[in-house]
């Protein structure tokens, strides 16, 4: 049976940024900058990336998203999809990194989890463990 490991905690500011109505609705484009903590390391690295999200018909956001944590050596990008709505997104990431310590993060799947108030994104990442 699979089971969840809390990996890190982001906290974000979010820059919203209209693009308008789309043919699969409404299309929002999301830089997102902010700190990352976790066990893997000591201290925060920082975060950066951009949400493409749409807004179907029924009002569900639908998210693509790239990001990094870190910096130089230790940069780790993700990429994820997942679901928005006003209390936040659920989502699915994978990692590519060069980093050897974090290296185990290039076969890893990983959920996450967030709450928005405002601009404000407070996400935990956990990796899938089977």
């Amino acid at each position: 049976m699979a089971s969840l490991t809390e990996f890190c905690s982001l906290k974000l500011t979010l820059d919203f940024q209209m693009i308008g109505k789309v043919p699969a609705g409404l299309r929002l484009d999301v830089p997102f900058s902010g700190t990352a903590t976790s066990s893997h390391w000591e201290g925060e690295r920082t975060v950066a990336g951009v949400d493409h999200v749409t807004i179907g018909a029924g009002g569900v956001q639908n998210l693509d998203i790239q990001g990094r944590i870190g910096s130089g050596d230790d940069v780790v990008a993700y990429r994820a999809i997942g679901r928005g709505n006003a209390d936040g997104p659920k989502e699915l990431l994978v990692f590519e990194t060069a980093n050897e310590e974090l290296g185990w993060l290039n076969e890893a799947v990983a959920v996450a989890v967030g709450a928005i108030d405002g601009n404000q994104l407070a996400l935990t990442i956990s990796v899938i463990e089977t």
